[in-house]
């Protein structure tokens, strides 16, 4: 008997820390990454744990941006160099 795969939608909205921390409860044990596209139609990998939400985007500048938020509240932006 097959399983029907459903698509799994969210939204990272980096202002809502009430919305990460419920994303990180509710997805913080996926061991693989969520893949999707941002408002500017760049592609996204969206890493969830139960401490930290990991978003890497590669811009269509051709640099790969990693944006973190743990659950205390803290952010790092990080530039990882490019991808293309």
């Amino acid at each position: 008997m097959e399983r029907e795969i459903k698509p799994l939608t969210f939204m990272v909205d980096p202002s809502d820390y009430d919305g990460l921390r419920r994303i990180m409860d509710e997805h913080g044990d996926s061991e693989v990454p969520f893949f999707g596209d941002n408002e500017n139609l760049e592609e996204v990998m969206v890493s969830v744990a139960k401490e930290r939400i990991d978003v890497t985007t590669y811009q269509h500048n051709g640099w790969t941006r990693r944006n973190v938020y743990w659950r205390d509240g803290t952010r790092e932006e990080l530039f990882e160099g490019k991808w293309k």
